[in-house]
């Protein structure tokens, strides 16, 4: 029923082979602790390297049986439809082949299947609820690191389900990344441009997202993680602690897992939650607010949004719940919830910058104010959940007309130039070519979402306010006043 490591290898090396052209398999740099090599597989259709990345993985913990079956699914789904132009379909929930090709011609799309080969082969030869990898821990009678408690985020902190104890299911290892196939995991934020990661693990039908440590606060960006000691074998001590997090990133997270968990139920019904890794219980160390943290840590390194999927229901045994006897429906929500993820990824601006300026330099200049300027107030974060939320049906609208594609790429250019000097006003001519490329967009993407013509309507009528206006007076502007402002 649920497939071997050889065979879970065997089907990546099998796309990798007959699909090269869309297929590559990578072998991380590390075996892992019993010496099997760990691979991963990218996805990427369409002209232009410089993408933005997601990474998915699974296996983390041994016993979850479905999530490396899923995954390696999935792939396979995404490869036929883009080969044949054809729907993929998960229940009641469908992915056009428009929705495909804008996955894969716009994101690297990073798979590992199987994060932990020992632990798999060992719960399907020896032990069936064996969760870590096979660490033999030293002056102990006891193996195993849990992998998910292994990172360099409060690691050795035993918030919760973390533990310092060498027998403990929940042992955090001997270090931060301490194990070669966390060690991995690593290597892949370390080398490519990942946006959003997501370690799929089992069960209780859930979207978490940090923090698990604490809980979050946006107020007081004083309480910082980088201001906890780490390696005590104690929990934190500092009583009430709660981790800030900025406004903006709390929305994202909200929006996306809301997004995930919408799709999920459109499978079948099955309703996931979207929560905090912290309203589950506390932990240290995970994979995913490991990879949130990273550009908090360090500021040089680009940011990346970390979800943990827990799929499938609590059902009579605990052994049933993580490795059910027939996971088929299960892997078709899991599958839903990977790919709604990976397309609240695109971004239609890098879109036009890979594909269409061949640069980044006018993108990077439009998204630093987002980042910098709107961000920090609630009308202008108004702003980007608005441009988010057309985002998806505008991007795929360019990638299937160059015409347009051609006049949206114009208007970045020119944007970019506009946010880069102050002092340049948005001429008349600036105004009326954006006022027609987003009438004609409103038309064709707002026939099917009246969300998406009424956002687009309210970005006109910004535009056409902006006339004749220094650009920093219209970002000001934008600061002030959001979209449903008269």
């Amino acid at each position: 029923m649920y497939r071997t490591v050889p065979q879970l290898d065997s089907v990546i090396s099998q796309l990798a082979t007959s699909f090269p052209q869309l297929c590559t398999k990578v072998q991380l740099p590390e075996p892992s602790v019993q010496g099997r090599p760990v691979f991963a597989l990218r996805l990427r259709g369409g002209p232009g390297g410089n993408r933005r990345g997601v990474l998915f993985v699974g296996g983390t913990h041994a016993r979850e049986l479905m999530n490396p079956d899923a995954l390696v699914e999935l792939a396979v789904d995404l490869v036929t439809s883009y080969l044949n132009g054809t729907p993929v379909v998960y229940g009641g929930r469908t992915w056009t082949a428009l929705d495909v090709k804008l996955v894969l011609e716009s994101l690297d799309v990073w798979i590992v299947p199987c994060a932990n080969p020992d632990g798999r082969h060992r719960v399907l030869t020896v032990d069936d609820m064996w969760r870590g990898n096979l660490r033999d821990n030293p002056g102990t009678p006891c193996d195993g690191v849990d992998l998910n408690r292994n990172a360099d985020f409060v690691w050795g902190v035993t918030e919760g389900q973390t533990s310092c104890n060498p027998c403990s299911e929940v042992f955090a290892g001997s270090g931060a990344f301490s194990e070669p196939e966390t060690r991995n995991i690593k290597h892949l934020l370390d080398t490519r441009h990942i946006h959003s990661f997501a370690d799929v693990h089992s069960f209780s039908e859930l979207v978490l997202y940090p923090w698990g440590h604490a809980h979050s606060q946006t107020d007081d960006p004083a309480q910082r993680f980088t201001g906890l000691p780490t390696g005590t074998c104690a929990p934190i001590g500092t009583p009430g602690y709660r981790e800030y997090i900025t406004p903006r990133d709390q929305l994202r997270f909200t929006t996306v897992a809301q997004r995930v968990v919408e799709a999920i139920a459109a499978v079948r019904g099955r309703t996931y939650t979207p929560q905090t890794g912290r309203a589950l219980y506390a932990t240290t160390g995970t994979q995913s607010d490991y990879v949130f943290s990273r550009h908090i840590a360090n500021p040089a390194l680009h940011k990346t949004y970390g979800f943990t999927l827990e799929t499938g229901p609590r059902v009579e045994t605990v052994e049933d719940s993580f490795h059910p006897r027939d996971p088929t429906l299960i892997k078709r929500d899991a599958k839903a919830g990977v790919l709604a993820l990976a397309q609240q990824s695109v971004c239609a601006f890098d879109l036009i910058g890979v594909r269409l300026l061949g640069r980044q330099t006018e993108v990077d200049a439009v998204r630093r104010v987002r980042d910098e300027q709107l961000a920090t107030t609630e009308s202008g974060r108004e702003w980007i959940a608005l441009i988010e939320r057309v985002e998806l049906p505008v991007a795929a609208l360019l990638l299937a007309d160059e015409r347009l594609a051609g006049r949206a790429a114009a208007l970045i250019e020119r944007a970019g130039k506009l946010v880069a000097d102050e002092k340049l006003a948005v001429t008349d001519e600036d105004a009326d070519q954006g006022l027609a490329l987003l009438a004609e967009l409103g038309e064709r993407a707002g026939a099917k979402d009246e969300q998406v013509r009424v956002d687009l309507k309210a970005v006109s009528t910004a535009l056409d306010r902006a006339r004749r206006v220094p650009s920093a007076e219209v970002v000001r502007e934008l600061m002030e006043r959001g979209p449903s402002s008269k």
